[in-house]
């Protein structure tokens, strides 16, 4: 039997719903364009897997795109900014820390890129 890569499964699963539906579309670090170009973010922590980082994610996303950023440019930097937020978070404090956490970590990010 072979192993599937799910990493390729999940690109195509994430472009064909970008396509289906016309919007730039970011799941699990995968962000796919209507056209079918795709980019992979960096994944983040496991520490990230607490209730509302998704709302956070969201957020960091709509934000960028409010400062004018194309779609698919403020999905991949508010993925990669969310996801740097995690990994700084959990070397700091470990594994356990709530969504609200993250936003003074999503400013330190931003400023220091």
């Amino acid at each position: 039997m072979l192993e599937r890569d799910l990493t390729d499964d999940r690109a195509a699963d994430v472009r064909q719903i970008a396509e289906r539906y016309e919007a730039v579309v970011h799941c699990f670090g995968t962000v796919a364009h209507p056209d079918g170009r795709t980019w992979q973010a960096e994944p983040g922590s496991s520490g990230l897997g607490t209730a509302g980082s998704g709302d956070v994610l969201s957020g960091a996303i709509t934000g960028f795109a409010a400062l004018g950023m194309e779609p698919e440019r403020a999905a991949v930097w508010g993925g990669w900014t969310h996801a740097r937020a995690g990994d700084r978070l959990t070397e700091r404090v470990g594994i356990g820390f709530l969504a609200r956490d993250l936003l003074p970590e999503l400013t330190a990010v931003v400023h220091e890129s």
